[in-house]
Order: C-alpha cells, then structure tokens, then sequence
C-alpha cells in the first residue's frame, strides 16, 4: 500500500480505496463527507480521477521546496545522477508523478508520453496485474458510484505499479512501447529510457 499523508482529495480516497482492500467497514464514509474534510489542494474534478490528481498534484508541487535541475537535457550522466539521489527508495503517488514530471522538464520525453504511460492521458492506459491481489473490493453495498472510477484507477493504473524509481522507468517504458507501434518518437524516447534504466536500481 501506498503511504498517505495529505488531506487533499486525491489521498483521501485512497485512504478509502485501503480501508476497503482491508475488508474495513467504511459504510459511513460518503462522497459529500469526503468533499467537507478536503483542507489541501483543490476540489475541481473529483469525478475524474485523472484530472484530480493532477491539480491535486500541482497545489503539493507549488509546497515543494525550489529545486535547480541540471542544466543539460536528455539522459545524461548529471540528469541520471539527479533522478538517483532525489528519487530514491519508496515513492509516494505524488512523488511518482513528481519524477516524472521532472524527466519531462529534462526533456527526456513530453508531458503526453508521461500522462499517457501513467494512466492518466485519454487512453486510460490500465494495467492487468499479475503479482498483485486477485480481489479488489470496491466498497460496501449502497456506496455512491462516484467512488468506483477511484477504485478502477488505484487498482489497475499503471503509475499504481511505480513504488520506486526502477519501477517507474519500467512503466514508462511500457507505455511509450504500447504506442510506438504508430508513433516513432514513443521508440526513441524508450531508447532514452533504457540508459537510466541500467544505471536505475528496482
């Protein structure tokens, strides 16, 4: 399970998402309750996974220290070593998109490739997960159907499977593999991809 420390709306639901994987009753937990307790970030999709997390993401970025990347671009030696040391260990959901996020600023692929890779673009790209849990539960009876997209995107997103910096390279890699079948550029930026991914502990 991811860790969750915030109390925007994003990591909220997913605190609900872990009670219910849990086999925690969470029958009074409702949409509108969740809404009231939002005290971080902003509420504008939170029918839409995707869209919310992302602003969601963008109001916890904006609390982040200031940061200097390097100043060459593509997968350099210095660009390699920066990801390293700033993205070790565990990563948290925003810390995921943050790496990212921050390879995008690199320039070691476009905002699209990422959004898309993640599971986050317009494909929904999902992902049918053979090491994890068989059974996801989706809450109680009676819950409120809002809650259901939530449930699909923490269960089967691919930026769900990113727990470190390996694993992000490897998802995605993934993804640009899926869409270099009519975009070009997805493989020369999976060829980028593949020189961190050697240097990159799982």
């Amino acid at each position: 399970m991811m860790r969750v420390s915030g109390n925007n709306f994003t990591e909220k639901v997913y605190a609900y998402y872990q009670q219910n994987q849990l086999g925690k009753d969470t029958r009074g937990i409702t949409w509108q309750g969740m809404l009231s307790q939002v005290s971080e970030g902003f509420i504008s999709s939170p029918e839409n996974p995707a869209l919310q997390i992302l602003s969601d993401y963008q109001a916890w970025k904006a609390q982040q220290p200031p940061r200097q990347l390097p100043g060459s671009q593509g997968a350099t030696e210095e660009n390699k070593a920066y990801l390293r040391a700033h993205f070790s260990g565990k990563l948290d959901l925003f810390q995921r998109l943050d790496a990212a996020d921050t390879m995008v600023e690199m320039g070691i692929l476009s905002r699209d490739q990422m959004l898309e890779s993640l599971g986050l673009g317009d494909f929904q790209l999902r992902c049918i997960r053979m090491d994890g849990p068989a059974i996801v539960c989706n809450g109680p009876v009676g819950r409120d159907q809002r809650f259901d997209p939530w449930t699909n995107f923490f269960s089967t997103a691919p930026m769900m499977r990113a727990n470190t910096l390996g694993q992000l390279l490897d998802v995605l890699d993934s993804g640009l593999k899926f869409f270099s079948k009519k975009d070009s550029a997805a493989e020369e930026v999976r060829a980028v991809l593949s020189q961190l991914t050697m240097r990159v502990p799982a």
